[in-house]
């Protein structure tokens, strides 16, 4: 009897021990967790990069342009930013509904026909010639599809469609399309009939048309913000300007230019000193950046007014519809390496990163070509031993802790 105690009590003993294991374990296990993490680090590779050295002015863009006469239910045949000569045809009157639904079978047919047409000429081309067109025109319209490039959809189904044609043609799968082409061009014929009555708006000069609702929503006098002084210019920016006529079919820029005109402070304008060239871009209507050229700077020291008068010669639908806008300038651009402003440290006064070379950590050094809040470019030219040993492709540590010259990570 005197074994039961004693067996019951040594289970007690092994199951407090166990459960001391299993704490001691934990224990190490959250620890270790602890060390990792606070050893944790992120990295960024070292790439080629443009910054520019950029100001934001707010102004209005004047171009020199006619109104189109016109009104009702128009069609357009051209499109915006397109450009146009005297006697073109710009759009059409509808007076009723269906007749826009036959202007879009119209334009649907003549694609087919000229699809077809062309379709057909495939005499003497080699069949892995056309096996090759035909798949690469898959694969680019698939790649339009899948990164939502949607205007050139169009133009890339057309060219899979006209490969796999004249890959059929040449392979005897069909003897060719000259029935159907011959049925399209009855029913093209008799929609063509019908809106040739219709009555037409034609351009009445030469230049860049854009319809009324890609024309700009105002009415700026590109004479008057040439005579402006920086004070004059700024009430009227202040003011605004009157609202553009709607009772017309559009307008036409007749000139191959256009300008933008701002006002800013002394110090703004100092900025252009000794600049003839600049960037100039709308965000939101015309992303990319057009190069432009420093026409006027006038200052006006008694009021701390500078006029800018920038100049530009790229004409499109986007720049088209510019009126009173915020645009962003961008003075000078650099070219070189990027890092990430947060992987910058200053040690024994010389500034520069990190960089992970398997798993060391070294500090190397940085010579900054320009930065702004969130980069810093470096020239290109890396080498060990130099002010500047940074070089293209090194895994910059942008983040981490405990970070110091040969140790390991």
């Amino acid at each position: 009897m005197e074994k039961q105690p004693n067996r019951t009590a040594a289970k007690k003993i092994f199951h407090v021990v166990g459960l001391l294991a299993l704490a001691l374990v934990s224990v190490y296990i959250i620890v270790q967790c602890f060390v990792v993490f606070r050893r944790s680090y992120k990295t960024e590779t070292a790439i080629k990069y443009t910054l520019a050295e950029s100001i934001t002015l707010d102004g209005v863009v004047a171009f020199d342009s006619v109104d189109v006469a016109g009104s009702g239910d128009l069609g357009y045949l051209v499109q915006d930013g397109e450009r146009v000569t005297n006697g073109t045809v710009v759009a059409e009157v509808y007076t009723d509904d269906s007749q826009g639904l036959q202007r879009e079978r119209l334009d649907r047919l003549e694609r087919t026909i000229t699809l077809l047409t062309k379709s057909q000429n495939s005499t003497g081309s080699d069949l892995s010639v056309l096996t090759n067109q035909t798949k690469q025109a898959l694969y680019n319209l698939l790649d339009k599809i899948n990164t939502a490039q949607y205007s050139g959809i169009t133009d890339a189904e057309d060219t899979f469609l006209l490969a796999q044609n004249r890959l059929q043609v040449s392979t005897g799968q069909t003897a060719g399309f000259a029935d159907t082409i011959a049925a399209l061009q009855v029913e093209y014929d008799s929609i063509k009939a019908q809106l040739d009555a219709l009555q037409t708006i034609t351009a009445t000069t030469n230049g860049y048309f854009s319809s009324t609702a890609a024309s700009p929503a105002i009415a700026a006098d590109r004479q008057a913000l040439d005579d402006a002084d920086p004070a004059t210019l700024q009430k009227m920016l202040a003011d605004g300007f009157p609202a553009a006529a709607t009772d017309r079919a559009g307008q036409i820029t007749t000139g191959f230019s256009w300008k933008f005109y701002a006002v800013c402070d002394l110090d703004t304008a100092a900025r252009f000193d000794n600049i003839s060239s600049v960037k100039i871009s709308v965000p939101g209507k015309q992303n990319t950046p057009l190069s432009a050229t420093v026409e006027e700077v006038t200052l006006d020291k008694d009021n701390g007014l500078a006029k800018i008068v920038l100049q530009c010669q790229t004409i499109n639908a986007e720049v088209l519809s510019f009126g009173q806008e915020t645009a962003q300038i961008d003075l000078k651009t650099y070219e070189g390496i990027r890092i990430d402003k947060e992987a910058l440290h200053i040690v024994d006064g010389q500034r520069g990163v990190y960089v992970k070379y398997g798993n060391l950590q070294r500090f190397l050094k940085i010579t900054a070509l320009y930065e702004n809040d969130s980069y810093i470019l470096i020239p290109e030219n890396g080498k060990i031993g130099t002010d500047n040993e940074v070089r293209l492709y090194d895994e910059i540590i942008v983040q981490g802790t405990n970070l110091q010259d040969g140790k390991l990570l």
